[in-house]
C-alpha cells in the first residue's frame, strides 16, 4: 500500500494511514479510492479522522491544504488539486486557484464591481 521512510514526518505518516484506511475499507478498491468518508489529520501528535462532511472549504498553502471546519482548521500534506479530484463527487468545487468549497456550505454569492465574494456558513 505505502511505506514511510525515516525520519518519519507526521504529515507523511497521516497520508500513509489514510491510504491504508481506504484499502482496508474496500479490498477491491485502488489506493486512490474516493469512497472514504474521513480524512486523517495530525492534532498534537495524535492522528484523528475528520469527517469530510464537516469540511466547509480547503485552502491551498503550497503543497499543503488547510481544511476549515466549524470548529477550527487543520493542515494536511495533500495538494488542493488532489483533494479536488477526490472530493468532486462529494460536492466540492474549485472556485479559485487557492480555494475548494463544499457547495452545500455556500450561504451567499455576491457580485460587486466585477469581483465575486462567497460567504460560507
Amino acid at each position: 500500500v505505502d511505506y514511510v521512510l525515516k525520519p518519519v514526518r507526521r504529515e507523511r505518516l497521516a497520508e500513509a494511514v489514510r491510504r491504508v484506511a481506504e484499502q482496508v475499507g474496500d479490498r477491491s478498491a485502488p489506493v486512490n479510492d474516493t469512497s472514504t468518508d474521513q480524512i486523517p489529520v495530525e492534532l498534537g501528535g495524535v492522528i484523528r479522522f475528520i469527517p469530510i462532511d464537516e469540511i466547509a472549504y480547503a485552502e491551498a498553502q503550497g503543497d499543503y491544504a488547510r481544511l476549515h471546519t466549524a470548529t477550527g482548521s487543520h493542515l494536511v500534506r495533500i495538494p488542493l488539486t488532489t483533494l479536488e479530484e477526490r472530493w468532486r463527487s462529494r460536492g466540492f468545487v474549485r472556485i479559485h486557484r487557492r480555494h475548494l468549497v463544499a457547495l452545500g456550505r455556500i450561504d451567499e454569492l455576491r457580485l460587486d464591481a466585477g469581483s465575486m465574494s462567497v460567504r460560507i456558513g
